[in-house]
């Protein structure tokens, strides 16, 4: 099933005017700026949100006269960071998150509905390039960019009577689009925490939904290729 590409375009106009402001903010003085360590590391969490304005919506598909849907519920997110400093304004951030989707999945045909939910835990290893612009001496507005690779180590599954949701996995991993935009505040002593927004696109699909149903003593297969594309609002913690 095809998806516009409205979303994507959204969220690269949200982080060009976020882009914007940075350049455009005041620059502090040199005197007033802190000095990132080279090494930092960050404990993540992050809420998981169903959004249909990126995309985050029922997948949907007919075939011998079946409904077929898979509608996303919200999830969350957790894991931890290490950021490598190469100037005042860029770093690299990378690490290995948790991610936990849920979804309820449902076969419709002539009135007639099976359903079930399944809980999906997905392994994430992001490697991105984030740049920081200095709002104020402790206020930092930062966004970035990079890979996201994505797997669920084997396949999964649920039954419940006539009807058996299975994902099949197509690869043991595959790469995703993460991007990141949001503020970080940095204490006093050492530490800081960011808050900010979280997109991910993932162009390839990482494993298949097989749905196995039973209408009137006859078994029916049939596949939609997992959409994995997930918006979150992301909290972290950094120590210095």
């Amino acid at each position: 099933m095809s998806y516009p590409l409205n979303a994507s375009v959204r969220f690269g106009l949200l982080l060009t005017g976020l882009m914007i402001c940075a350049i455009t903010a005041r620059t502090q003085p040199a005197s007033s700026r802190l000095q990132d360590p080279p090494v930092n590391f960050h404990l993540q969490a992050a809420a998981i949100v169903p959004s249909a304005l990126f995309r985050v919506r029922p997948n949907e598909d007919s075939f011998d006269g079946v409904d077929y849907a898979i509608t996303p519920k919200p999830g969350f997110q957790f894991g931890g960071l290490a950021s490598f400093r190469l100037n005042r304004s860029f770093q690299i951030h990378g690490g290995i998150t948790l991610l936990r989707r849920s979804f309820d999945y449902e076969a419709i045909r002539d009135g007639q509905r099976l359903a079930l939910d399944m809980n999906m835990t997905i392994y994430e290893v992001p490697v991105l390039l984030m740049y920081y612009q200095r709002l104020a001496p402790r206020w930092l507005l930062t966004a970035g960019t990079g890979l996201n690779m994505q797997s669920i180590l084997s396949d999964l599954g649920v039954k419940k009577g006539s009807f058996e949701i299975l994902a099949l996995y197509r690869s043991f991993a595959s790469p995703a689009s993460l991007t990141v935009a949001g503020m970080e505040y940095r204490m006093e002593g050492k530490g800081g925490l960011f808050l900010g927004l979280s997109y991910n696109v993932t162009p390839f699909p990482l494993y298949d939904t097989l749905f196995r149903t039973s209408f009137d003593g006859q078994e029916r297969l049939f596949r939609l290729p997992h959409v994995g594309d997930y918006f979150g609002i992301v909290a972290r913690y950094t120590i210095d």
